[in-house]
């Protein structure tokens, strides 16, 4: 019996533990069909069309096909209509 215990309260303490922490995610996430991308030294302007989501500070962006394809972390980005420009975003 105190196995089971000691299995029961493991369990419980992972499961607070789990729900407490942080999510590993940007606070908002688009997916755009293409786009295009600009250096701006260390990171990109990115503009992005047709794209769907949520969010306009802490993104991740998602671009699928075109020069810009791949994966941003943007600290804020503008969308409207389906179309995306976001400033200073990284590769991630």
């Amino acid at each position: 019996m105190p196995l089971k215990r000691l299995a029961a309260a493991t369990g419980a303490a992972l499961l607070v533990v789990a729900l407490t922490a942080a999510p590993a995610r940007a606070d908002g996430s688009h997916e755009c069909f293409s786009g295009t991308r600009t250096s701006n030294g260390d990171s990109f302007k990115l503009s992005g069309w047709v794209c769907g989501g949520s969010g306009f500070y802490q993104v991740t962006v998602v671009i699928r096909f075109g020069e810009a394809k791949g994966t941003y972390s943007c600290p804020s980005v503008f969308s409207w209509n389906g179309d995306l420009s976001g400033d200073n975003c990284r590769l991630t």
